[in-house]
C-alpha cells in the first residue's frame, strides 16, 4: 500500500486530546506560557533570539506528558528543545516541570506540528524527534500517520546539513513504513539502529513492553545535497 496521503483535504495526524483544566491550573498555564510557550502560528522564528543563545535546536513532536522531553533537556543542556503536542494536560504538566526545574532550554507549542513547522526556517534545526506517534492501525486510517513521504520531505527541509531525524515505534508495519519513506529520500542516510541506552523509556513504550511489543529506532542524517521542498 502507498505511504502517500489520500487525495483529500489535509487531515489530522493525531487524535484530539484538548480538554479544559481546573481554574487554578489554567491560571498557572496562562502565567507560565507567557515565558515558555510559542504560538502555533505566526512569523518565522529567529531561534537564537527565542532561546537567548545560538545552540543546536531539536523539535520534539508528540511529547505527551513531557517527561521524556524534560529528562533529555536536563541530560543534554547543550541542546535547545521545542516540544509540540495537542494534549492539554501534558502541556500544563510540561510547563510546570520547566518552571520547577528552572530549565531555559525548552519551549512548548500547544498545537499541531504540521502547522507550527511553517514557523521554522529552512535548514535551521539540529534534529527532529518523533517517538511513538499515533499508529493509526486500521488500513483506512493510515493516511493519517505523520511519518509519510510529504511530511518527511518538509521536515528534512528544516534540518541543517548533518541534522538528524530520530524515529521510534513499536508497531511493526509502521516501522517498515518509516524505513521505506526515509530510505527513499535522497537527502537522508541511515536506517534502523540499536535502541540507544540514553533514550528514556516513554510511557507509551512501557505499555507496549507490557504487551510484548518491541520498539524499533530509526536514525537518519541529512546530507549536504538533495534539498527538500520547504
Amino acid at each position: 500500500m502507498s505511504d502517500e496521503p489520500a487525495a483529500h483535504p489535509p487531515v489530522r495526524t493525531f487524535k484530539p486530546r484538548r480538554r479544559s483544566l481546573a481554574p487554578a491550573r489554567q491560571a498557572m498555564v496562562d502565567r507560565l506560557a507567557q515565558q515558555w510557550a510559542l504560538d502555533e502560528t505566526g512569523l518565522v522564528l529567529d531561534l537564537p533570539t527565542v532561546f537567548g543563545r545560538d545552540a543546536g535546536v531539536v523539535v520534539d513532536i508528540g511529547i505527551g506528558l513531557g517527561d521524556t522531553m524534560i529528562d533529555l533537556a536536563v541530560a543534554q543542556p547543550e541542546l535547545d528543545v521545542i516540544g509540540i503536542d495537542v494534549h492539554t494536560p501534558g502541556f500544563a504538566t510540561s510547563l510546570a516541570s520547566i518552571d520547577e526545574l528552572g530549565l531555559t532550554n525548552v519551549r512548548l507549542v500547544h498545537g499541531d506540528a504540521l502547522v507550527f513547522r511553517d514557523r521554522i526556517a529552512a535548514g535551521s534545526l539540529a534534529g527532529v524527534r518523533i517517538w511513538f506517534p499515533d499508529p493509526w492501525p486500521k488500513i483506512r486510517q493510515r493516511h493519517r500517520r505523520i511519518v509519510r513521504t510529504d511530511v518527511v520531505d518538509r521536515l528534512v527541509g528544516l534540518l541543517r546539513p548533518g541534522g538528524w531525524l530520530h524515529l521510534a515505534t513499536d508497531i511493526d508495519d509502521y516501522a517498515q513504513q518509516m524505513q521505506r519513506v526515509c530510505d527513499a529520500h535522497p537527502a537522508l542516510h541511515g536506517g534502523v539502529i540499536d535502541r540507544p541506552a540514553w533514550r528514556p523509556v516513554t510511557r507509551y513504550e512501557q505499555r507496549g513492553r507490557d504487551l510484548g511489543h518491541h520498539a524499533v529506532d530509526l536514525h537518519y542524517t541529512r546530507g549536504s545535497g538533495g534539498a527538500a521542498v520547504r
